[in-house]
């Protein structure tokens, strides 16, 4: 069975769901951190400004955020991650014909956890067929070996180049919003300590989740650029006449790699990902068409 058949398999269309249901609780978590570090945030600085006497209270609304950010949000969101990756590891084993490796990956996800997640995500025509063809179709004339390094590459091209999209928008957010907060209080002639208590205490929560979200990212698109410069490497091997066997085990060593990102990357919205997906599918499809055409040329 091809991998376009097995990704398209009821099973594995049920792991998908779940590791999506997972991934969207993590980010609902986020988004939650970023209203209360964000528009909150400068809603409770502009009030400072404009009332003086609440200030205190304002300030210590922003280190009460910045502690439950780092408390409980954080792990809660982590541990969603570690399971939606593991769950996203057992789907991708699975279409790839890809051994597990419990050493690197622990246990397989629970069924019941699979189960229950897809329930939540729903089985709705249109929430489906989102999850349908995850790979590129152009796998589909290739062997399991051949096609299994060009998905493994069109995961990590995909998520890089989101990632460095994602982050880019956050820094230009974070600049806008500086430099309004700044302009704001230069027209009310704050003095700089007036310009800490009013505005640098409350938004604290806020530049520390927006340079964690920068940071992450960014270092996230830096990993995987690296994974594709070895899937890319592996690919070179493949086309010298690397046997089947070797390039089964090299395939697995560089999943486990991407197994590692997937858990430490931090998720990236839905809208993001919505906004950038018909231009980076396109894109995808044809880089994918690329190393088919490549083996074609070899007969």
């Amino acid at each position: 069975m091809s991998i376009v058949q097995k990704q398209n398999q009821p099973d594995n269309i049920e792991r998908l769901a779940a590791q999506r249901n997972l991934y969207s609780t993590a980010k609902k978590i986020i988004g939650t951190q970023m209203i209360l570090s964000g528009p909150v945030a400068v809603c409770a600085t502009l009030l400072s400004i404009a009332v003086p006497e609440v200030k205190g209270y304002v300030a210590l609304w922003g280190l009460c955020v910045l502690f439950f950010d780092l408390v409980i949000f954080t792990p809660w969101q982590k541990k969603l991650r570690d399971s939606g990756a593991k769950i996203q590891e057992l789907f991708d084993c699975s279409v790839l014909d890809l051994s597990w490796n419990e050493i690197k990956v622990g246990k397989k996800p629970e069924p019941e956890l699979v189960h229950e997640q897809a329930t939540k995500h729903g089985n709705d025509a249109k929430k489906i067929a989102v999850l349908k063809d995850w790979y590129p179709l152009c796998v589909q004339t290739v062997a399991t070996y051949w096609g299994s390094i060009i998905c493994q590459r069109t995961n990590v091209w995909w998520d890089s180049k989101l990632r460095r999209k994602y982050a880019a928008t956050v820094f230009g957010v974070l600049v806008v919003v500086t430099l309004s907060l700044i302009g704001f209080g230069v027209y009310k002639h704050k003095d700089i300590l007036e310009f800490i208590a009013y505005i640098a205490a409350p938004m604290a929560a806020a530049y520390v989740l927006g340079y964690r979200q920068i940071t992450e990212h960014r270092e996230a698109a830096e990993r995987l650029d690296k994974l594709k410069d070895h899937a890319e490497k592996l690919w070179s091997e493949a086309i010298a006449g690397a046997s089947v066997a070797e390039l089964q085990i090299k395939a697995r060593f560089l999943q486990d790699e991407i197994f590692d990102g997937r858990k430490k990357n931090p998720p990236i919205f839905d809208f993001i990902f919505r906004w950038f997906r018909d231009e980076n599918e396109t894109q995808m499809n044809k880089g994918a068409e690329a190393f088919v055409k490549e083996i074609g040329q070899m007969k």
